[in-house]
């Protein structure tokens, strides 16, 4: 069973590919399973140490239960247990969540992947119980909590990292997408139990200068338009090289913006659509189209990404250890 130590390199939050003109509500099966397979291979070959499947790049909220676990079933059978494989099972309810957790488990995958209940805001007091209660139901399913406090409606705060520690000992591992400022107090109060993984780019850079060798691993949407340039960064935190940390920081900083300068906000309405556009616009893998209800984004949000995903393309090839036709 997977605990936090097992969990070193780049995180690829992974996309889940769409047939060309299977993103609307009248198709059943939407998933390139074929692409799946060959994104899987690629991503191994270049580098990536986990993946993670389901979240919002992930379009958990938009696949039939039969298109999620035909797709997972794909990604574990492809990556053959050289790489740890999270599962989303993420659900407006305990009872849903599990029933998902134990068909992932039967699958194969090596842990779940899960945010907190998708209805009434829950207490810390709830939110500590609900992943407590998974763990009491599967005890050998290990599980990453998806901590993004805009999708969840929590600050994350220490406070429920200390009630995870202590009762909730499933919990291996964190993708962190909520504020920073209280990082070093939610490792001294669960860092024994639970990787706190950040995300690529600058928000894991802070986190390497405030966790130091505490930070292990990084999480990367990104990686899907090649992991070439995040793996060197990982590899260079991880041997606390900061000339090439800077070096490498300096790369990405240099790419234009994925999104449009000053509209951030609008990140929260078309995450789905500017991650998978940039990711075919880098041509790496072809995850096609976003699903329904999230197709529609501004002419210069498309743009921007198109922009952004030709860059990487280029800079990947700095980055590569074997030259691809």
């Amino acid at each position: 069973m997977l605990s936090a130590s097992d969990i070193r390199g780049v995180d690829a939050m992974a996309p889940t590919p769409c047939k060309e003109g299977a993103d609307g509500w009248d198709v059943d099966d939407s998933v390139d399973l074929e692409e799946t397979q060959r994104m899987v291979e690629n991503l191994i070959r270049d580098g990536v140490s986990s993946i993670s499947l389901c979240g919002t790049t992930g379009e958990g909220a938009a696949l039939l239960w039969e298109e999620k676990r035909d797709f997972i079933d794909t990604v574990v059978q492809t990556a053959r247990k050289r790489i740890p494989v999270f599962a989303g099972c993420t659900a407006l309810g305990t009872k849903e969540v599990l029933r998902q957790m134990r068909a992932m488990k039967d699958i194969g995958a090596d842990g779940a992947f899960i945010g907190l209940p998708l209805w009434q805001t829950p207490t810390i007091e709830n939110s500590v119980q609900f992943f407590a209660e998974l763990g009491q139901a599967l005890p050998d399913m290990p599980i990453k909590i998806y901590a993004n406090r805009r999708f969840f409606k929590s600050e994350f705060p220490t406070e429920f990292w200390a009630g995870v520690g202590q009762k909730a000992p499933t919990v291996i591992a964190c993708k962190i997408s909520y504020g920073m400022d209280h990082l070093t107090e939610d490792l001294e109060v669960a860092g024994h139990q639970i990787n706190f993984i950040p995300g690529s780019g600058a928000q894991g850079y802070h986190a390497y200068k405030k966790a130091g060798r505490k930070m292990t691993a990084m999480w990367a949407t990104g990686a899907t338009m090649g992991p070439e340039p995040l793996v060197a960064l990982m590899d260079a935190i991880l041997n606390e090289d900061e000339k090439r940390i800077a070096e490498i920081d300096t790369d990405l900083r240099s790419l234009p913006p994925s999104i449009p300068e000053g509209e951030r906000p609008g990140f929260d309405n078309y995450n789905t659509e500017a991650e998978k556009r940039r990711s075919n616009a880098a041509s790496y893998a072809k995850v096609g189209p976003p699903r329904t209800p999230y197709r529609t984004m501004p002419e210069h949000w498309k743009r921007q990404a198109d922009e952004h995903g030709k860059a990487w393309a280029e800079l990947r090839k700095k980055y590569m250890k074997v030259p691809q036709s």
